[in-house]
């Protein structure tokens, strides 16, 4: 086999590095999405429990974030939606807290409440249990009217608060891939 006339060597191992800090950057951002998702829901959930009412606590104790997050669609780099709710917790009656939450969020229309949560609620806030009956005729009339602990939280800071933890993430990117060529 003949020499060929012309050989040209290029040393493309700074591509090859510059390739594989892509890879890397993709996680560091990866990483830090999910740490501004986590706290975001972490300080959603701290102010959506704060504005919870409280009889005996299990909403307010319900009320978690999952640590996680969901993906809209695609990947990653799509739409992430973080989830805030109450948990499966068991009040004194035997209903879960999730399946009431959206009951206490929004306001209800006229309905007939059970009235063995409105014995306990009237025994603890009012020391009267026959006051039960007369706030489950008030419910039946005109509904209960809802504590919007979730829309407060995020319109009493949260969704600057999110904002702000989320403009961060470029910088943090960048501060920790400055961090790993070093």
């Amino acid at each position: 086999m003949a020499e060929p006339l012309l050989a040209i060597d290029i040393d493309v191992s700074g591509l090859a590095r510059l390739a594989n800090g892509f890879a890397a950057a993709a996680k560091e951002v990866e990483l830090e999405m999910e740490a501004a998702m986590t706290e975001s829901g972490q300080w959603l959930t701290t102010r959506a429990a704060a504005n919870t009412p409280v009889n005996y606590g299990l909403l307010r104790g319900s009320i978690q974030w999952p640590h996680g997050f969901e993906l809209e669609k695609g990947g990653l780099m799509d739409i992430l939606r973080g989830i805030v709710g109450a948990g499966d917790v068991k009040s004194a009656t035997g209903v879960s807290t999730s399946t009431y939450v959206e009951f206490v969020e929004e306001n209800t229309r006229p309905h007939w409440a059970p009235i063995q949560p409105l014995k306990l609620w009237a025994i603890r806030k009012l020391g009267d249990e026959r006051a039960a009956y007369a706030v489950r005729w008030h419910i039946h009339l005109f509904g209960t009217r809802g504590a919007h602990m979730f829309r407060n939280a995020w319109l009493g800071g949260g969704k600057d608060a999110v904002k702000r933890i989320w403009e961060a993430v470029p910088r943090k990117v960048i501060e920790r891939l400055r961090r790993s060529v070093r």
